[in-house]
């Protein structure tokens, strides 16, 4: 007996490794940006980038079979890692955005 693609979308949607994942990713991201600061668009840089460095992080571990600190199907080491690169290359390639003062500040230098 075939499962629909309906029954395939609710196994990935529900599974506890993936809403494990996002949820420390999230954290992951919130506590950079109390550390770093930087505003309200700067809080969702940093969010994103925690999201993509723990999932890239997760998939280098799930890929290369590395199985240190992991709980269930979560790569807590390598997800970690990931995240903590992404934030730092996020701040680094995806500067803060000047404001409309910023910018005519640096017209006039």
């Amino acid at each position: 007996m075939q499962s629909s693609w309906f029954d395939l979308l609710l196994d990935i949607v529900l599974a506890p490794a993936l809403w494990l994942s996002i949820a420390l990713a999230l954290v992951y991201g919130w506590l950079f940006y109390g550390w770093r600061g930087g505003g309200w668009r700067q809080l969702g840089r940093d969010l994103v980038a925690g999201l993509a460095g723990f999932g890239l992080g997760q998939l280098t571990g799930m890929l290369f079979g590395i199985s240190w600190l992991v709980v269930g199907q979560v790569q807590l080491l390598w997800g970690t890692v990931g995240a903590v690169l992404g934030l730092a290359l996020g701040r680094r390639f995806w500067p803060r955005p000047r404001g409309k003062s910023g910018a005519r500040q640096a017209c006039r230098r």
